[in-house]
C-alpha cells in the first residue's frame, strides 16, 4: 500500500516530536530536581584581597619619572663597555641647513614714463598716457586695460597710476613724471 505525501509527513513529525520529548525528559527534566546540592549551609565567601595596598602601589608607580641611563631601550642586548664608563650620553643639538625658500619675485615694473592723463569726454572714464622710454610710441590707456599683454592699469589717479602684472599678479605703482622744464 503506497503513502501519500502527506501520511509521511505526519509520520516524521511524530517522530521527531517522539525524540524532542525523550531528550528533554532523560537530560532537561532531571536538573530541575528541588535538592540540586544548593542551599545556605554550603555557602563560603570568597577570598577577596584588600585593594586599598593595590591601588596605592599604583599610585605611586603612575608618580614615578622615566631617567635614562644611557642604555638604548629599544636594542636588544647589554650596553658597550665604552658607553657604560662614559655614563648618560651628552645631548647634542643638531641644525640642519635646509634649502631656503626662493626669494619673491621683484615688484611690478611698467618701462613706460606716465606722462599725464585727461578725461576725453569731459566727465568720461580717466585716461593715462603712456610714452616708451627707449622709443617714441605713446599709449592712450584706460582702467581695466591690458598693456604689453601682462600689464593691467588698475587706477589712474592725479599724481600715480597703479597697475598689476597679470603674471606673477604683483602690484606696483608709477608716479607721473613731470615734463623737464624748457
Amino acid at each position: 500500500m503506497a503513502r501519500t505525501r502527506q501520511q509521511k509527513e505526519l509520520i516524521a513529525l511524530a517522530a521527531l516530536v517522539l525524540i524532542a520529548a525523550s531528550i528533554w525528559y532523560f537530560h532537561l527534566g532531571r536538573a530541575a530536581t528541588p535538592n540540586s546540592g544548593i542551599s545556605a549551609n554550603n555557602y563560603s565567601p570568597i577570598n577577596a584581597q584588600d585593594y586599598i595596598v593595590i591601588i596605592n602601589g599604583l599610585a605611586k608607580a603612575q608618580g614615578t619619572e622615566y631617567k635614562s641611563a644611557g642604555r638604548n631601550i629599544f636594542v636588544m642586548g647589554a650596553m658597550p663597555v665604552e658607553a657604560a664608563k662614559l655614563g648618560p650620553p651628552k645631548k647634542v643639538f643638531v641644525v640642519y641647513n635646509l634649502p631656503q625658500p626662493p626669494a619673491p619675485p621683484p615688484p611690478a615694473q611698467l618701462p613706460m614714463v606716465f606722462f599725464g592723463y585727461g578725461m576725453l569726454p569731459a566727465g568720461g572714464p580717466r585716461q593715462a598716457f603712456l610714452k616708451e622710454e627707449p622709443g617714441e610710441a605713446i599709449y592712450i590707456v584706460s582702467e581695466g586695460d591690458v598693456v604689453l599683454n601682462h600689464i593691467r592699469i588698475l587706477h589712474i589717479g592725479n599724481d600715480r597710476i597703479d597697475f598689476e602684472d597679470t603674471v606673477t599678479g604683483q602690484r606696483g605703482s608709477k608716479n607721473l613724471e613731470a615734463a623737464p622744464a624748457a
